[in-house]
């Protein structure tokens, strides 16, 4: 087995052991608390409080003021208390900020400065002025009918149920209404969170996004005094944290990501903060508050300050299974609906989980074209290394990044209209093929754009007039594409042990733990791949011809399966196979892999599209606590050549059938389906079952 973090090292040998569930509660907790302490400590001493030069906000001239300060507030008044200095920052802050707009992530930090240190002077003489700014808010960033991406519709009404709570408890003459508000966002509570356990979520895995999906959760769990409400909230924290350790490798996030752009290392943005929080397994050890500092000095590590004084802890088996001391490998496959959770496996995945590495994609129906795709990792490869002093988990994927060579190249992260791929076990299938017609096409789908952006500026001025916000800065955006090169790419970050070659047509990259074959697939004709490595980063291409397919195929090894890299190098020359049977359809190849399987794989020319709708669907004229679609309601999207976005594929003959419903999860360890959640780890099971009005928690 790899060598593990020292946690996950400990934790395993809990789940070899006999000790009983109380004490690997009672272990847990004491490794728990050690990150949550360090993680405090480096918020309340490193974290930068007036340093000059860095980013304005500290002082009120921030529009996410709370972003930056809330966080770094509840550090102080956990550790730090008695420090007078301190205790005056936060006083002339919070008297600032009590006059200043509240939304989303102004939104979110504060209920637990309110709830949580309710005897400080300073909480008590502004947490009316606190509510008031909340109440006389009534554009679309208001907290009860607030609109926004998923984390801003989280942030935002789980905050304004605790505000609602708060106003009725302590206030209930001021604020006559706080009855009707807390009763609507308690009904929306009890949606999203059964919602989800039918659908899964329409942000899923979002590696820049997931913590402000899930904070304000946290604060729900901890300070809702109605005991279903904290049972709803329990059961969304139990789907987030068991789909992240499913996830998560090292502290860096697998599998497809509908908002992951740029995250290409551990410790890497709030998502891998709040993983090593909860789970331990980072591959940058030793870590202590200094470290924590080095280079890091932003706002992402200190989000996770919630879930350190929350009482939430996820699942043991949850924990396990992140730390991967579960049976591999192992195969899942999931789904997603739109955003608003409607339409139910609208995007499938797959992911496969080896002992030393994880590969995982997935499937979408969007088609690239708008400010609401470029974010979209389709597809991901995480190679786990032996922990080590500032060391990372290792990273590969396609277009959809954005490290230096990937500007240079393409101008800016933008996930391709015309890219589709298959993956199976550690085989990953990525295709790209620019139609003789795509300007036709870009210009078509851009006028419907257009209109589109007009209809919904119409709607949104009529639910929200006078919006000043969202009139200047409409969220719907086309984006220009390349439409003269047709390429696919293949990136990888160049973090600890890496090393390439090119022998025989085929990309040969060797990484501390795995081994990767990239082979192109095309035109016979078909130049070979280009590749160039720096200190950040491996980046490689194939081209072909306008209206030709070009992509490559990526077959993966555990490295200790070799004695020599010439081995490799033999093993997958001699004995894998790609062909193009001529006697079937064009762009359809067959690949059989060194572990006998056979992929059969069509790239779809034809076919349709849609869009993400985010907040930007429109038909609805008047604010709603619970958005959905429809009423809210998308463009009429066109059909025809290259407008294809899902191959078909056959896994050893058995067809891959994509128009069917997955389930949100489903594999040995980890199933998500019709309102129940599973979790099976070593000696380990876990459930939550949200079939009825109410979640039921079982051990």
């Amino acid at each position: 087995m790899l060598k593990q973090s020292v946690y996950c090292a400990i934790f395993s040998l809990l789940l070899c052991g006999n000790l009983s569930a109380f004490a690997q509660d009672v272990r847990y907790e004491q490794a728990f608390s050690q990150r949550a302490d360090l993680l405090l400590q480096y918020t309340a001493s490193f974290y930068p409080q007036s340093r000059p030069g860095y980013p304005p906000g500290y002082d009120g001239n921030l529009s996410d003021f709370g972003k930056y300060n809330y966080p770094l507030f509840i550090a102080w008044l956990q550790k730090e208390a008695n420090d007078t200095f301190k205790g005056e920052i936060f006083e002339k802050r919070m008297r600032i900020y009590a006059d200043a707009p509240t939304f989303h992530f102004n939104l979110v930090g504060l209920p637990r400065i309110l709830y949580g240190y309710p005897e400080n002077k300073v909480v008590q003489a502004t947490e009316k002025a606190f509510l008031q700014r909340v109440w006389e808010r009534h554009d679309s960033y208001n907290a009860f009918t607030a609109e926004g991406t998923e984390n801003h519709i989280a942030m935002s009404k789980t905050s304004a149920y605790l505000y609602a709570q708060l106003a009725l408890e302590k206030y209930p003459a001021e604020f006559p209404d706080a009855k009707a508000r807390l009763d609507s966002m308690a009904q929306w509570i009890r949606y999203w969170s059964k919602r989800i356990y039918y659908t899964g979520t329409g942000e899923f895995n979002a590696a820049i996004y997931q913590t402000y999906n899930i904070i304000g959760w946290l604060n729900v769990y901890d300070f809702a005094h109605d005991a279903m409400i904290k049972g709803a909230a329990r059961a969304v924290l139990d789907y987030y944290a068991s789909e992240m350790a499913l996830n998560i490798q090292q502290c860096l996030p697998g599998g497809s990501d509908m908002r992951g752009q740029g995250i290409v290392k551990s410790l890497q943005g709030s998502y891998a903060y709040l993983a090593w929080l909860w789970f331990g397994d980072s591959p940058a050890e030793p870590l202590t508050a200094a470290h924590l500092d080095q280079g890091r000095s932003t706002n992402e590590i200190i989000q996770s300050v919630h879930a350190a004084t929350s009482t939430y802890r996820p699942p043991l088996a949850a924990v396990a299974l992140a730390c991967k001391l579960v049976s591999l490998p192992a195969s899942y496959v999931g789904s997603k609906p739109a955003y608003l959770l409607n339409d139910p496996s609208l995007i499938k995945q797959t992911l496969y989980l080896d002992s030393s590495f994880s590969l995982g994609a997935g499937y979408f129906p969007y088609g690239g074209w708008g400010s609401g795709n470029n974010q979209i990792i389709t597809w991901k490869f995480i190679s786990r290394v032996a922990p080590g002093p500032g060391k990372s988990a290792q990273y590969a994927s396609g277009i959809g990044l954005v490290p230096p060579l990937d500007r240079q190249h393409l101008g800016g992260s933008k996930r391709s209209p015309f890219d589709q791929v298959v993956h199976h076990k550690n085989v990953l299938v990525h295709m790209t093929k620019l139609p003789d017609n795509g300007e036709k096409i870009a210009a078509s789908v851009d006028a419907i754009y257009n209109e589109w952006r007009q209809r919904w500026a119409l709607d949104f001025g009529k639910r929200f007039p006078g919006n000043n916000y969202k009139s200047q800065n409409n969220p719907i955006k086309f984006q220009a594409m390349d439409l003269e090169h047709n390429r696919t790419f293949f990136t990888c970050s160049n973090s600890g042990d890496l090393y390439c070659w090119y022998q025989q047509g085929v990309l040969f990259v060797a990484m501390e733990q795995t081994l990767l074959a990239v082979r192109p697939i095309g035109s016979p004709t078909m130049g070979p791949i280009q590749y160039s490595i720096d200190s950040s980063m491996l980046f490689a291409e194939v081209a072909a011809p306008v209206g030709k397919l070009c992509g490559f195929v990526m077959e993966v090894a555990n490295r200790n399966k070799y004695s020599s890299l010439k081995d490799f190098e033999n093993d997958m020359l001699e004995h894998i196979k790609l062909t193009y049977p001529r006697f079937l359809k064009k762009d359809y190849l067959i690949y059989k892999s060194l572990t006998g399987d056979q992929l059969n794989v069509q790239y779809q020319e034809w076919g349709t599209f849609t869009e993400p709708m985010f907040d930007f669907g429109y038909g609805v004229t008047t604010p709603t606590h619970i958005p959905t679609a429809p009423p809210f309601m998308m463009p009429q999207w066109p059909k025809g050549k290259g407008h294809g976005k899902v191959a078909l594929w056959w896994i050893n003959g058995k067809n891959v059938n994509t128009h069917d419903l997955w389930p949100v999860y489903e594999g040995p360890h980890f199933s998500v389906k019709n309102g129940v959640l599973k979790l099976m780890a070593e000696k380990m099971y876990y459930e939550v079952d949200y079939t009825g009005d109410f979640p039921v928690f079982k051990k």
